[in-house]
């Protein structure tokens, strides 16, 4: 694959510079499983919260016990990259690895770590969850994407994101391309020493691999905009205007304790080796053990608490010990939600298992609260039932965990919102902190422990932040939920400020079927000669434009230069540069991509067109 075009752009000027490193670090900085960063002072990303522990995230219980795993968090980004940890590290198929809310992190025995392909077949092979519809791998891309044993993968590598991974798709302003090029910055990376920044993108491409398709819309829902990478995918919502990471690690965890599946999740689900493969009571804490060799889950959920890291006062007095009939499980809770009045979802007689993972909120996600999620100073809620079991005053006990039923709510909604611990906090004292008045807390005795519930209605498609505190002062955890509009509703027309000479909104573009390329003629020619793709559904450009919103002909790696676009049949050249040899044609537009059957056989210079 040839170098890029577009010299201007930043993975242009990154390509460059990895070109002129010597082959030994251009090779190392581009690693698809990627490596830790050279020695360097030590720059922690975020603030983890208070105590001793830098390991520590309170968010969730868990701690990073690796120093090199915790050195390779901080150099890359921290929690605003990965998320919480949401496990303890455990053996999986040999290697070491740890879960974050949005990776998993390998270890292996010279102690290099290294992203895992989080999102390959026999990992997660899902692309329907919570009732959100993500992209496929796209086979045509894979097809064509460059192999890490290429003597030239780190600049082929990059120069494939530059022409794949875009920041505008169908005139919105879905920032793929920057968000994957500012994954790490130099802070991160270098903490205080002289930063290079010709490195960056080849962190970047540690995190996220290749993208493995083209920018594409949920089909239920307009308003949100994926890309799938390797190692993740990325989210636009056009109601927040942000770019994100989706929590494909929170993900796995659930899939493989086997609980809080959505049923679109579930079907899928069974197509990978971890699928429930979490069963405490048994060898190994594992279901399937011949499923999965050289593999242990005894320890991988175990939530470390504040207790365990020296950072609250002693044991509890025995008066807060639990009754015996209360299970004293940190791996899943059994709760029997009835119907919820104003809602379309009947509870009534059924359980709904539920992870220990709280959705921990990460700083990307609190930007979407658009408002909402500025937690003001909370108000004591009302009680409304109280148990007769002892309390004890004296903070969080470590395993607070945060629930929301339903997960994913739509606007108007009735909300139930669950915390836990095996400690009896006095409710007189506690406090839910958020936007809207949670109003009175009801208290009862699960399976974890104690339980105390609120129910609040979203009236915004926003993002909403709770905070508990056990005690009225020290927050226990922070999570939250995002409300969407009801499926099937029609989204708002968006509207564009305009100069004052221009009348009238833009109205949401619409959206349009994927292509469907059926042949094209010539077979073969040299750089001057015109090829032409037939089928249909490429779309027809409106108000003299050459293509449609989205079109484009993908030579190769190289934008066509474009003669004539129609809705059936598109007319190009080849692209300045393109080299001799096969060489595939993929016609895309805002729908999606069609590659065309075979290849065209190009006859050029040495040098390329």
């Amino acid at each position: 694959m040839a170098p890029l075009q577009a010299r201007g752009s930043r993975v242009w000027r990154a390509v460059r510079r990895i070109r002129n490193l010597s082959s030994t670090v251009a090779l190392g900085v581009s690693l698809v499983l990627g490596g830790v960063l050279a020695q360097s002072s030590l720059a922690t990303a975020q603030q983890v919260g208070p105590g001793l522990d830098p390991g520590f995230f309170a968010a969730t219980g868990y701690r990073i016990s690796s120093p090199a795993v915790l050195d390779y968090f901080q150099h890359r980004g921290g929690v605003r990259t990965f998320g919480y940890p949401i496990s303890n590290e455990f053996p999986l198929l040999g290697q070491r690895v740890q879960l974050f809310q949005r990776q998993m992190l390998s270890l292996a025995p010279d102690g290099r770590v290294s992203p895992g392909d989080i999102l390959s077949a026999d990992v997660l092979p899902i692309t329907h969850i919570d009732g959100l519809s993500l992209p496929a791998a796209d086979p045509d891309l894979l097809g064509s994407a460059p192999q890490p044993t290429d003597p030239d993968y780190a600049t082929q590598a990059l120069a494939f994101v530059n022409v794949y991974v875009t920041d505008d798709w169908n005139g919105l302003p879905v920032n793929f391309q920057s968000t994957f090029l500012n994954s790490v910055n130099c802070a991160d990376a270098f903490g205080t020493d002289p930063c290079d920044p010709s490195l960056l993108p080849g962190y970047a491409l540690e995190l996220w691999g290749l993208p493995t398709g083209l920018p594409t819309s949920d089909p239920l829902n307009p308003d949100f905009v994926y890309q799938r990478f390797q190692r993740g995918i990325m989210h636009f919502s056009r109601a927040t205007g942000l770019t994100q990471g989706l929590l494909v690690g929170d993900w796995l965890k659930r899939v493989m304790i086997g609980v809080d599946l959505s049923r679109d999740m579930a079907a899928e689900a069974r197509g990978s080796r971890l699928f429930a493969q979490y069963a405490p009571s048994r060898p190994l804490a594992l279901d399937r053990p011949t499923d999965l060799p050289d593999t242990s889950l005894a320890q991988a959920f175990r939530a470390d608490t504040l207790m365990a890291a020296g950072q609250v006062p002693g044991e509890p007095p025995a008066t807060a010990t639990l009754p015996g009939n209360v299970a004293q499980t940190a791996t899943s809770v059994a709760m029997t939600a009835t119907a919820i009045s104003g809602t379309q979802t009947a509870f009534q007689g059924q359980t709904a298992l539920l992870t220990v993972t709280a959705l921990a909120l990460t700083a990307t996600a609190a930007a979407a609260g658009v408002g909402l999620a500025q937690l003001g100073t909370p108000t004591a809620t009302p009680v409304e039932v109280v148990s007769n079991i002892p309390v004890v005053n004296v903070g969080c006990l470590g395993d607070e965990q945060m629930w929301f039923i339903p997960r994913k709510p739509n606007i108007g909604v009735h909300v139930q919102i669950s915390v836990t611990s095996q400690r009896h906090h006095d409710v007189r004292s506690m406090l839910l902190g958020g936007p809207v008045d949670p109003g009175p807390v009801v208290e009862h005795i699960g399976p974890l422990g104690f339980v105390w519930t609120w129910t609040v209605i979203p009236t915004v498609e926003a993002f909403y932040q709770w905070t508990f505190f056990a005690d009225g002062l020290r927050p226990c955890i922070t999570s939250g939920f995002n409300a969407f509009a009801p499926l099937g509703a029609t989204p708002t027309a968006t509207v564009t400020s305009q100069p004052t000479n221009t009348p009238g909104p833009t109205a949401t573009p619409t959206l349009q079927t994927a292509p469907n390329v059926q042949n094209f003629t010539p077979t073969s020619g040299s750089c001057g000669d015109s090829i032409t793709v037939f089928g249909s559904n490429f779309g027809t450009p409106a108000n003299g434009a050459q293509t449609p919103p989205g079109g484009r002909v993908l030579f190769g790696s190289r934008d066509a230069t474009l003669v004539s676009w129609a809705n059936g049949s598109i007319t190009f050249f080849p692209p300045p540069g393109s080299p001799s040899g096969p060489t595939t044609i993929i016609v895309v537009n805002q729908g999606g991509s069609s590659r065309a059957p075979g290849q065209f056989t190009l006859s050029a210079p040495s040098g390329g067109c």
